[in-house]
């Protein structure tokens, strides 16, 4: 570990090369990763921060769900979890990134801090989940960093394989590629490449929020995509699922989406073909800052 001045001098150096020293996505992803690695925050797979992954629970799967954040799960699906777990189904939930992005990623900020922002995001998630009866066994964080899952896509593509893998889930459930968030964008890309190259079908992807479509939406649709012709379902909320929903956002309280309870519901069969298109098309990053992330997961699955 590097003495407090030398981290320091390093977050400096970033942000004085921040488009000055280092001009290109790749240089600046680069010096992040090694300041997150000097700092300690995230040593794959040892030292994750705000990792928890627990193999003692390997039985039955019938719903994965990856997520970026904690809360997009409840934000897009949760009246649909709800109905899987009055259904009686086996529902693991996945949570790609620490959710520690808010007022600065964690790299820039104290490591105290970030620490002390991933427990409370996941014991918010766990809270929410468990008002549909979704127990802590049954829930799991990554621990990559909340805004830089670009940084670690051979780490995340691993994790995401050996977990489909061991569950080997009857259903999967994971963002749509729309624009709203570059983690969100990076997770479906992951998770449906992957897919592919292990021709898994049963992947259902969910709408939250894009360029078109602001957070709280009530009416939400998918964007129109050349890839898909797949026949989205709307989810038709009762007044009792609704209220559910917002007590649901309500344990997220740190990240004040309660206000967002009239968020509707839409899911659809994912197309696992070609999905570069609409990462090009949709995606916040540059044509030209894909194109590496592409050729990167292409390389490791």
């Amino acid at each position: 570990m590097l003495l407090p001045d030398l981290k320091q001098f390093l977050v400096k150096l970033f942000q004085y090369s921040k488009g000055k020293i280092i001009d290109n996505i790749q240089g600046r992803e680069k010096l992040i990763k090694v300041i997150e690695y000097t700092r300690g925050l995230y040593v794959y797979p040892k030292k994750m921060l705000g990792r928890k992954i627990s193999l003692n629970n390997l039985n039955k799967t019938d719903v994965l769900v990856f997520a970026a954040h904690p809360d997009d799960d409840v934000l897009g699906l949760g009246t649909t979890l709800y109905r899987h777990s009055v259904n009686g189904d086996n529902i693991k939930v996945v949570f790609i990134t620490n959710g520690t992005g808010r007022g600065g990623e964690s790299w820039a900020v104290h490591a105290r801090e970030s620490e002390k922002k991933s427990n409370i995001r996941y014991k918010e998630a766990v809270h929410a989940l468990s008002l549909i009866n979704i127990p802590e066994k049954n829930i799991y964080c990554l621990g990559f960093p909340d805004g830089g899952t670009q940084r670690y896509l051979k780490n995340i593509i691993g994790d995401i394989y050996f977990l489909i893998n061991k569950f080997n889930p009857g259903r999967i459930y994971v963002h749509c590629i729309e624009g709203g968030h570059r983690d969100h964008d990076l997770t479906s890309f992951v998770v449906k490449s992957l897919c592919k190259k292990i021709s898994y079908d049963q992947v259902f992807e969910w709408t939250e929020y894009n360029p078109n479509q602001s957070l709280g939406a009530h009416n939400v649709k998918f964007l129109q995509t050349h890839l898909s012709t797949n026949k989205e379902t709307k989810i038709d909320i009762s007044a009792k699922e609704r209220n559910l929903k917002r007590k649901m956002l309500a344990c997220h309280q740190s990240q004040d989406v309660e206000q967002y309870f009239l968020q509707g519901e839409a899911i659809r069969i994912a197309t696992i073909e070609n999905i570069e298109r609409d990462l090009y098309e949709y995606s916040q990053f540059s044509k030209g800052k894909l194109q590496p992330i592409i050729e990167e997961v292409n390389k490791c699955i």
